[in-house]
């Protein structure tokens, strides 16, 4: 069993020096157009804003730009170091936790206006319990925004008139193992993969009302820079002709 926590504590500073994200929108992944594109958020100003799974803290910082009261929460200590230097070199306050998002008891009920996340909770094995926990933390009315890698980016492979599955259709969950490669060195990553229809129901099981479900064209004018670079450039026709990015926008 991969240790996914420690993973990303061994890559924390290799990410940050890889790959360029932009902080001044909210970032959904790469080959994704940021929030000043697709106005999921609305307004933040003075809201009370949970990043779950906040990684480097590139939208917690974001977030704190726009004017909001942010939180950042993330298991991997290295990855906050990371996140707290972000905040300070861009002159923003941000709280930021360390904890797993599937047990947040230091969060009261109902305590904030919008939770979020971005390309984390495929690292989540227990998905139930962190959904769960958001929608203890969000206000009624509050809304949850949940960003994951589009299924299908990971079961088609090839190039045109070449196209093959690279793996089946997960109509139940499964792990994929792997290696994120760096110049320094190679770390296993583990991560589960989930149809559109998991998330969404595993939503609904926790009490949320989505509104939408988005699957945005890819497009390399996204805040997540150096990422959507290196797939446009692995896997150019799937990154030009299949859903990178899977979104939800969902309510308490």
């Amino acid at each position: 069993m991969i240790d996914v926590q420690k993973s990303w504590d061994n890559i924390a500073v290799l990410y940050r020096k890889k790959y360029t994200i932009a902080c001044d929108t909210v970032h959904y992944g790469p080959l994704c157009a940021g929030e000043n594109k697709l106005h999921l958020l609305g307004n933040i100003s003075g809201l009370k804003a949970c990043d779950l799974g906040c990684g480097g803290g590139q939208n917690s910082v974001a977030m704190a730009k726009a004017k909001a009261i942010v939180t950042g929460v993330d298991f991997s200590e290295l990855q906050l170091d990371e996140a707290r230097k972000l905040a300070k070199r861009k002159k923003v306050e941000v709280d930021f936790i360390a904890s797993d998002v599937t047990s947040m008891p230091m969060f009261e009920n109902d305590s904030y206006d919008l939770a979020f996340t971005a390309c984390a909770f495929a690292f989540v094995k227990k998905l139930d319990d962190a959904f769960a926990e958001a929608y203890r933390i969000v206000k009624p009315g509050g809304r949850f925004v949940v960003s994951v890698m589009h299924p299908m980016q990971f079961i088609i492979d090839g190039e045109e008139g070449e196209m093959y599955f690279n793996s089946a259709y997960p109509f139940l969950p499964r792990v994929l193992k792997w290696t994120w490669d760096f110049k320094e060195k190679s770390i296993w990553f583990q991560h589960s993969l989930r149809s559109v229809s998991c998330y969404h129901n595993a939503l609904a099981n926790a009490g949320f009302i989505v509104k939408k479900i988005i699957e945005p064209k890819p497009t390399l004018n996204s805040p997540h820079g150096g990422l959507s670079k290196e797939i446009m450039k692995e896997y150019p026709y799937i990154a030009k002709h299949l859903p990178i990015t899977l979104i939800f926008l969902a309510y308490k």
